[in-house]
């Protein structure tokens, strides 16, 4: 399976911008960079893991930082401070190679550490550019909002040493930190200094450990959900009956009537109110938001959580939409799609459930009809 021209490509995009729940980055960032590979290379491939040697040097590049929209206040410090020119378009590139650099070791396979409308092509193009491995497969299977919450928890795999590199030409080593919880940490307040997100090259894995950990096949699932929302759009299917083929369940439709958000230590926060229509009429849809999507209640009773996904699509488009688009008016259909099993482990699992998120209530798995 590959891509082989532009529609391909869109259709790809479209497919990771629906299982980034809402955040994995900016779809016309990953677009952008995997257009340049596909005009330079002809064609965007990859691989299935078992053709990986064991030996091999894996590394997980990834956007780091918030979706919020920039105040008004934070674009003038910005600009005070000469953040203003861009010197690293794809600055992931620049952290894989800082990677190598700092530590004299080369490395063999790139692998996204989430499905999202960047945070997967990013990594790919990343991959072609510098004439490394491609994968078919992640670390999460869907975005997370924080990179202790995948499938590299099983094994605890340290992000360090990790390399930060910032669209304005600003590098900073990570050399040791503690904890997992501390990288993150220590990520997110360099992406604030960068005013959004930051590059991060990290999480160095040999290609044995690499086949025990990767959530397989997530690139092509991707692709597949991108030719299903093309082929709904083109012959104007009925969108829930094609997401309920791969598994997903509508649980609301109507229009936004509150959207609350605000960037809170590198994170973009809030909640989506949405009223009902048609089936869901006189009802009310509550999601919660942290980068992605996470609770969602309906009359104030839990309905579902990560680790599934809350996937919020604009029917009349079949557009999947992520947080930091959707305003009040925006009408959507809410569906709930199972994670990977992966992620109900509990290693994972208490990371991403309501109560590591704040919230009084324990995870539900939803299961597909």
């Amino acid at each position: 399976m590959k891509i082989n021209n532009i529609s391909d490509l869109k259709d790809f995009i479209d497919g990771c911008t629906l299982l980034g729940v809402g955040g994995g980055g900016n779809p016309e960032e990953g677009f952008r960079a995997l257009k340049s590979v596909l005009e330079e290379k002809g064609s965007i491939e990859w691989i299935d893991v078992n053709q990986i040697d064991d030996n091999a040097i894996a590394i997980c590049p990834f956007l780091m930082g918030s979706t919020a929209p920039l105040s008004t206040e934070k674009i003038k410090q910005r600009d005070d401070l000469e953040l203003t020119t861009i010197k690293n378009p794809i600055n992931l590139m620049n952290a894989v190679q800082e990677w190598e650099n700092y530590t004299g070791k080369k490395v063999d396979v790139v692998v996204p550490i989430e499905v999202g409308g960047s945070n997967m092509p990013v990594p790919i193009a990343v991959a072609h550019k510098l004439n490394k491995i491609t994968v078919d497969g992640d670390y999460a299977g869907r975005a997370i909002p924080e990179i202790f919450q995948t499938s590299l928890m099983l094994e605890d795999v340290p992000f360090c040493p990790g390399v930060s590199v910032d669209k304005y030409g600003n590098i900073a080593i990570i050399k040791e930190a503690i904890s997992i919880r501390l990288a993150e940490r220590m990520g997110k307040y360099l992406s604030q200094v960068a005013f959004g997100s930051t590059g991060m090259a990290g999480f160095p894995v040999n290609g044995k450990q690499l086949k025990r950990l990767l959530v397989r096949g997530s690139v092509s699932t991707a692709y597949k959900i991108g030719k299903m929302l093309k082929s709904t759009r083109d012959k104007q299917t009925e969108l829930k009956f094609e997401m309920e083929k791969i598994g997903g369940k509508l649980v609301f439709k109507g229009k936004v009537v509150l959207k609350e958000g605000k960037d809170w230590d590198g994170y973009y926060i809030g909640f989506h109110t949405i009223e009902g229509e048609d089936d869901f009429r006189d009802e009310r849809l509550k999601i919660f938001f942290k980068n992605e999507n996470h609770i969602a209640w309906k009359n104030e009773k839990y309905v579902v959580s990560s680790p599934d996904l809350i996937c919020c699509i604009e029917p009349n488009l079949v557009k999947p939409m992520r947080n930091n688009e959707i305003n009040e008016g925006t009408y959507l259909e809410v569906y709930a799609l199972p994670c990977h099993p992966v992620l109900r482990r509990e290693e994972v699992l208490k990371w991403l459930c309501p109560r590591y998120f704040g919230f009084d209530s324990d995870y539900v798995p939803i299961q597909a009809k």
